[in-house]
């Protein structure tokens, strides 16, 4: 819904600044590049003035639902609330995003376990992946791939947490990052990163 009302207004901002608003199946490769730079503008004018009206409940809505690339809303977004220091809304728009990557490394985790049930957390931790194919499907490059993924949105996070004042929930963040390099996360730890706001 929030994404509905975002994108209306782009819409109407594009409308309003007599930006290109929508493309024809002939248009050129420069007017395709203009009204993609005029749609981001108006992206990020809406964004700022959602921002302006406090409407962070909407934000967050949109960034959830992946309508916009991570490192375009979702991290501006963050950003935002660390510098204010508004730990809640931080906590709200991160975790979810954090336990999803966590909920796909533990679907690779439980393929692996399938694929081969004797191999410890250390093994697959130490597993020789120089013989095999990156372009071909293998469960423990898929499980690296997805933990890559999730430790790279902790790392972020913990890095927006720096100045936060809360330090056990910091160090909560911590822990939670040094069990998923060792594989040792388990779905329960999860419960720790659910904050709701509303």
């Amino acid at each position: 819904m929030s994404y509905s009302k975002f994108n209306t207004e782009i819409s109407k901002y594009l409308k309003a600044q007599r930006m290109i608003y929508s493309g024809t199946a002939d248009e050129s490769f420069a007017q395709t590049a203009q009204r993609l730079a005029d749609y981001n503008r108006a992206k990020d004018a809406v964004f700022q003035q959602w921002l302006n009206n406090k409407k962070f409940k909407e934000l967050i809505s949109c960034a959830h639902g992946r309508w916009y690339p991570y490192e375009e809303f979702t991290l501006p977004l963050a950003q935002y609330f660390a510098d204010q220091h508004d730990l809640a809304h931080l906590k709200f728009l991160c975790e979810h995003e954090i336990r999803f990557r966590l909920e796909d490394m533990l679907n690779c985790l439980k393929r692996v376990k399938e694929y081969d049930a004797k191999l410890t957390h250390s093994q697959i931790l130490e597993y020789d992946l120089t013989h095999l194919d990156p372009e071909k499907y293998h469960p423990i490059l898929e499980l690296f791939k997805w933990r890559d993924k999730a430790l790279l949105r902790l790392e972020v996070y913990l890095e927006l947490l720096k100045d936060q004042s809360d330090q056990e929930y910091k160090e909560l963040i911590k822990q939670l990052k040094q069990k998923l390099l060792q594989l040792n996360i388990k779905k329960s730890d999860l419960k720790l990163i659910k904050f709701k706001l509303y």
